[in-house]
């Protein structure tokens, strides 16, 4: 179960209860498959980011191997942004 909590955080119930809040780097929205993709990563950890998605904004879903190479591109295309570039440089 994942729960968002604003633009940034977001936490993930475990099936034995446990919590964990990782942040979201950003995510996208597929209006063919009306899933949400979230890219986060736990705080301090920025270099190992994972990709998650939802259906319905409360449950995980696995992705196939399709949704996987187009949140791949969807990576590649935000990381080579130059409007990202120069955000990471001003940090």
């Amino acid at each position: 179960m994942i729960e968002i909590k604003n633009d940034n955080d977001i936490v993930i119930t475990k099936e034995d209860g446990t919590e964990q809040l990782l942040k979201i780097l950003f995510y996208f929205h597929n209006d063919q498959r009306n899933k949400d993709y979230y890219f986060i990563y736990e705080e301090g950890n920025e270099d190992e980011v994972m990709v998650l998605s939802s259906s319905d904004g409360k449950s995980l879903e696995t992705l196939t191997d399709e949704e996987y190479d187009e949140a791949e591109q969807v990576f590649e295309a935000y990381e080579s942004d130059p409007a990202i570039q120069k955000l990471k440089d001003d940090e």
